[in-house]
């Protein structure tokens, strides 16, 4: 394509991009939305973030930014798709892609057309790679949370019937099963990166991470999720956060929580999600949430090594196992975290319980078991020593690419090919954060457990007795 053409698509593309914004904004204007004449939307594709809040003028701490009506909130609730659709699917989460699947298809006819017109068509999520991308992935437990498998069940079996059964009313005619499952996983991966779950007004908190951002289970599994316009065009920053968003009886309100100068970025904050799930959720890979970067150690490598290491029978090691579950100790996984987060242990309690429980020797075991007393939450040495193995062996499952993009350059590659480049650099760098969580611990565990990083030599023959330490 001739350099002038280029110029000319460039320049269309940033017109219809405007043009949609502007669009937005009429139509947030028009459903009683507020917004601060300090702040302003803009296209900040340059950077690398489609668009964003800037201050156009310095913002005091506690300052309102915008507020939305609950009206104005896309939920299943609201939208116009029909009672007797909403009927068919229980599922909050599914019920919300379905309403999405239905305002999509309604086009211009739906109320919601200039909003949804702003979010994105495609997506860096991990749902979306192909099988040889998330080999890049080999080794982080992300690969086990994507979900593909059971959204795709999920769809097929209840939202792709379902729309079916109401095709006229979905505009689906013309739709194969193939373009409706696309189209299921793109309002559900929208969902993933843009959706909030929506507290009572009694709340009145914040969705990040200080007021409660990781919710307990039951809890957020009963608040109703919803796509709030505007809210979800902040993009998101671990270290920079300066906004956050709070619940009133019929509005959601965005208030800076610090001094904005003119011309900074407004953040919001995922809360405390390492770089993998960032990555999983929202399709990108920042180095401002390295600090929350975790690795999972499955229990079933613990019990695996120290059935080795700790020469335990299979009858004696279920009898520890089955013990630690009854003390509520017990998990799947266990994460390793950073050691420079000051907010986690690198070594959780149940870890170190875990761990002391596997390398006691029997006798303290059962004298343990006798008084119904776990040991203190820390590490031993003989724990400190069989965590290092389990680690140095976790070391092992990452993939050995250290350079995703060999000798490929940008300025000749196809758009498919500079996308999966792109998707294996982040990839690289999510392991890079992990094996630099495995690397920080493991120098941990050489000062517990007196290691030097080299197998132990034998002591000389002295002819004295020499003592045996387990290894």
């Amino acid at each position: 394509m001739a350099s002038e053409d280029v110029a000319m698509a460039n320049t269309g593309e940033a017109d219809d991009f405007e043009a949609k914004s502007q669009s937005f904004l009429a139509w947030l204007q028009q459903h009683s939305t507020t917004i601060s004449s300090s702040i302003d939307l803009a296209d900040l594709r340059q950077h690398g973030a489609g668009r964003g809040v800037l201050a156009k003028d310095d913002i005091a701490e506690d300052e309102e930014l915008f507020s939305v009506t609950r009206a104005s909130i896309l939920t299943i609730a609201i939208s116009k798709l029909p009672a007797e659709v909403k009927a068919q699917i229980d599922d909050p989460w599914l019920g919300l892609i379905a309403a999405m699947v239905y305002e999509h298809q309604q086009g211009g006819e739906s109320g919601w057309q200039p909003y949804l017109a702003v979010l994105p068509a495609d997506f860096d999520t991990l749902m979306f790679w192909s099988d040889a991308e998330l080999q890049s992935l080999r080794g982080s437990a992300v690969d086990d949370k994507i979900g593909k498998f059971s959204a795709d069940k999920a769809f097929k079996e209840q939202v792709i019937p379902m729309i079916r059964q109401y095709t006229t009313i979905f505009h689906a005619d013309d739709m194969n099963d193939g373009d409706l499952l696309a189209l299921c996983h793109r309002m559900g991966s929208t969902i993933m990166a843009y959706a909030f779950d929506l507290e009572k007004p009694s709340h009145s908190q914040p969705n990040n991470e200080e007021d409660g951002w990781e919710e307990d289970e039951e809890e957020s599994e009963s608040m109703p999720k919803g796509m709030i316009p505007l809210a979800d065009m902040l993009n998101a920053d671990a270290d920079r956060n300066n906004a956050k968003l709070y619940y009133e009886e019929d509005k959601v309100v965005m208030k800076s929580i610090q001094p904005i100068k003119a011309g900074e970025e407004i953040f919001n904050d995922y809360g405390p999600l390492p770089s993998a799930d960032v990555l999983r959720r929202y399709g990108y890979v920042t180095s401002n949430y390295a600090k929350h970067d975790v690795v999972e150690v499955s229990l079933q490598s613990i019990k695996d090594v120290a059935k080795e290491q700790m020469k335990l029978s299979d009858q004696v090691l279920a009898q520890r196992v089955r013990y630690l579950g009854e003390q509520d100790v017990l998990d799947d996984a266990y994460d390793i975290s950073r050691s420079c987060n000051e907010d986690v242990e690198v070594f959780s309690s149940e870890l170190c319980i875990l761990l002391q429980i596997l390398t006691l020797p029997e006798a303290e075991f059962e004298r343990s078991v006798r008084k119904e007393k776990l040991p203190k939450p820390v590490l031993t040495p003989p724990s400190a020593e069989l965590l290092s193995v389990v680690l140095r062996q976790r070391q092992t499952v990452y993939s050995t690419t250290i350079n995703p993009n060999g000798d490929t350059r940008e300025d000749t590659e196809t758009t498919a090919e500079h996308k999966s480049t792109h998707r294996r650099t982040m990839a690289q760098q999510v392991i890079q954060g992990e094996q630099q969580v495995l690397a920080e611990a493991l120098a941990m565990l050489k000062g517990m457990s007196g290691l030097t990083g080299e197998k132990r030599k034998a002591e000389p023959d002295t002819g004295a007795m020499s003592k045996k330490q387990k290894g």
